[in-house]
């Protein structure tokens, strides 16, 4: 990990080996171990296929005496290729899993083929929790809007150890934002973030507080960068006049900005930096992961090529002159391997607004779930060290 670059009034965040191995959970179905053997079994099962094999061009005969049919033996050749075929797809997509660290256990699995097939379970607002023990996830509907062209959603919940669902007890909130593509689940299944929440919050180094995931595709898979798109999805309308009244109405949450905190990861990285800058009576903190400074394709698509549109929605572009309404907390997080030159320009340019600025570069990681996990307890210590309060 290298050193990393902070505004002067923020103190160092140092978490000991013993801390970030309790944060997360277990990560063998990413490790490169199991690609590895799992690549090595389908190519010797592929070489068994190609090589051991009786003679295809000898004709043996049927059950009647009659020689086998020529369809036959195309068929073996079919049966074969597309044995190897699918072996090689296997081998492919655990290598990918290994560097994109996506689905790092089969929790996450789980995870990620609930949220696929709309089976995730409706927690809906949960009862109190017991204190000492984990946390509580589920998912709980959404609504939609069709004048703002959005579609009901499932968004993923982690209500904390000791939760009091009473309301004697507000809570702040911290609002995540998928890439994409993704979905809500994401930062459940790939980011393991209940279990990282669980760990810091019994280590008493993160204050209890509700997270909510939001879907911000609109409906299906889309690029919408949490904008209101001209000919689609209005995610940024939706965000501020359907999804937080929800969960305010739903959870026993603070509702004043110093309660709430918004983090993305790559797509969402930019929506969480472009979000909390343009509305900042909402939003106290941000977290950026693998974000960027301007809303890119996805931009263009929603605003048709409109080049003001793009550049008023690019924080690159209007954090040197935007007015500052209230103070704002900015965690930067990114791989040595993934745009450290755009990140720390808007690092430079945040801390030159006199703003908080804390950004962690993490060594031999890319653009990926994996860096995700390594910087999340950090984001979080930052985060709940901004919340008021003990």
């Amino acid at each position: 990990m290298y050193l990393p670059f902070s505004s002067n009034d923020v103190a160092p965040i140092n978490l000991s080996d013993a801390v970030l191995s309790s944060t997360g959970g277990s990560t063998w179905l990413s490790s490169w171990w199991t690609a590895g053997a799992v690549t090595a079994v389908c190519l010797l099962v592929a070489v068994f296929l190609l090589l051991f094999h009786r003679p295809l061009s000898r004709k043996r005969p049927g059950r009647n005496g009659q020689p086998k049919s020529r369809n036959r033996f195309w068929a073996g050749i079919v049966a074969r290729i597309a044995g190897v075929l699918v072996l090689v797809l296997v081998a492919g997509a655990f290598l990918a899993n290994a560097y994109v660290g996506y689905v790092p256990n089969l929790t996450a699995g789980g995870r990620v083929l609930a949220a696929a097939t709309g089976q995730g379970s409706d927690a809906g607002a949960p009862g109190t929790v017991a204190v000492g023990g984990p946390g509580t996830v589920g998912s709980v509907g959404m609504p939609g809007d069709t004048k703002l062209r959005v579609a009901a959603s499932d968004a993923w919940v982690y209500t904390p150890p000791g939760y009091d669902a009473s309301g004697k007890t507000r809570y702040p909130v911290l609002y995540l934002i998928h890439g994409y593509p993704g979905t809500a689940a994401d930062w459940f299944a790939a980011a393991q973030i209940d279990q990282t929440m669980d760990a810091l919050i019994a280590q008493n180094m993160v204050k209890p507080m509700i997270v909510v995931s939001l879907d911000v595709n609109g409906g299906g898979q889309r690029d919408t960068e949490c904008l209101d798109a001209i000919n689609g999805p209005k995610i940024e309308s939706w965000i501020y006049t359907q999804a937080i009244p929800f969960i305010d109405k739903t959870y026993p949450t603070r509702t004043d900005r110093s309660g709430r905190i918004l983090g993305g990861m790559s797509s969402g990285g930019y929506c969480s930096l472009d979000q909390g800058l343009r509305h900042q009576d909402t939003w106290s903190t941000i977290i950026s992961f693998e974000g960027y400074g301007d809303p890119g394709s996805g931009g263009k698509s929603a605003f048709n090529g409109n080049q003001a549109l793009i550049k008023a929605h690019s924080p690159s572009d209007y954090l040197p002159t935007m007015k500052f309404t209230h103070p704002q907390a900015f965690y930067l997080d990114n791989g040595d391997r993934s745009g450290v030159a755009r990140v720390k320009k808007l690092a430079d340019q945040l801390k030159s607004r006199q703003q908080k600025v804390y950004y962690r570069i993490n060594a031999g990681q890319g653009h990926t779930w994996s860096e995700v996990r390594a910087g999340l307890p950090y984001a979080l210590v930052f985060a709940s060290r901004e919340l008021p309060g003990k």
